[in-house]
């Protein structure tokens, strides 16, 4: 006879009876666990989808900034060819006269200024006591100056052929551009940019004319203000840099300078150069005043028709 394990009727019951009751915490414990995905499912979506608009926006605002900067550049290059338009038919009269302020048909402000190349200091041509004047008043440090200057001049220099023994200047041993200043050894970045303003390579003269010189490139020669003049007409010939400052309606800002030669080769001008120009608020103290560059001017067009029409 076969012994059989039997499980008690009573026992039996009881867990029937456990499974019961376990079955609605089981439940319960689902519909939490659901509720804290759903949850966190949305934070995620909503985290996303911020994501998605913050990167919008800004993609939206460099495409703006482009375009303004682009509108900003082509309105400088407008400004530098109005003023070389004004150099060149003599229209600066009593109602236009450089530094022109007026305002362009879309809405730009433009402050054109013409700088001559003769009261600059040329690179190839200046003296040595003129050149560590400079660059003492730019560097601060008698002896940092004295060094840009010597290494400046020193390709002027004669230099001994070993192979056809007489002496000669190597090709290519001076400065054919101002951007070519930046090779020298001491001249940093921030004093590159402070003395491109002031320096030139169409002069050929041993120093800056005095009278076409700037306030600022007399200042720092430390020259008395009252010995020059106030005022100087539009050389006829002669080389020539034309500057453009642009202000855009909604703040966007690009400086342009052409250098230009006047009666060149029988030409009536010739543009030697284009540059991007850089904000430098001592050259130019006009534009120190916000105010002063948001006031209202006058249309520029309209400027130089009336006084074409003085003219005629």
């Amino acid at each position: 006879m076969t012994d059989r394990l039997t499980v008690p009727p009573s026992c039996s019951c009881r867990a029937r009876v456990g499974v019961r009751r376990l079955l609605p915490y089981f439940a319960g414990n689902r519909r939490g666990f659901a509720l804290v995905a759903v949850i966190w499912s949305l934070a995620l979506i909503t985290l996303l989808g911020m994501a998605v608009m913050v990167g919008a926006r800004y993609r939206t605002r460099v495409a703006a900034n482009y375009a303004s900067a682009a509108t900003a550049e082509t309105a400088a290059e407008s400004a530098v060819n109005l003023g070389l338009s004004m150099v060149l038919n003599r229209v600066a009269g009593p109602d236009v006269r450089f530094p022109l302020r007026c305002q362009l048909p879309g809405g730009e402000h433009i402050f054109v200024t013409v700088e001559e190349e003769t009261g600059k200091i040329d690179l190839n041509t200046a003296s040595i006591a003129v050149l560590t004047r400079f660059f003492t008043a730019l560097t601060r440090d008698p002896s940092a100056g004295a060094r840009i200057a010597g290494k400046i001049i020193e390709p002027r220099k004669p230099k001994k052929d070993v192979n056809s023994g007489p002496e000669n200047a190597p090709p290519g041993a001076t400065f054919t551009t101002i951007m070519q200043l930046d090779q020298i050894d001491g001249i940093t970045p921030r004093i590159f940019r402070a003395a491109s303003r002031f320096v030139t390579v169409r002069s050929g003269r041993p120093e800056p004319d005095m009278e076409a010189a700037s306030p600022a490139l007399r200042r720092l020669l430390n020259l008395d203000q009252k010995t020059t003049s106030a005022a100087r007409g539009v050389p006829a010939a002669g080389s020539i840099t034309i500057r453009a400052d642009v202000t855009a309606p909604d703040g966007a800002r690009f400086i342009r300078e052409a250098l230009v030669s006047l009666a060149d080769a029988g030409r009536p001008y010739v543009i030697r150069e284009w540059r991007h120009g850089d904000v430098d608020q001592a050259a130019q103290p006009q534009l120190s005043s916000r105010d002063e560059i948001q006031a209202p001017r006058r249309p520029c067009f309209r400027t130089v028709d009336a006084a074409a029409s003085e003219g005629a």
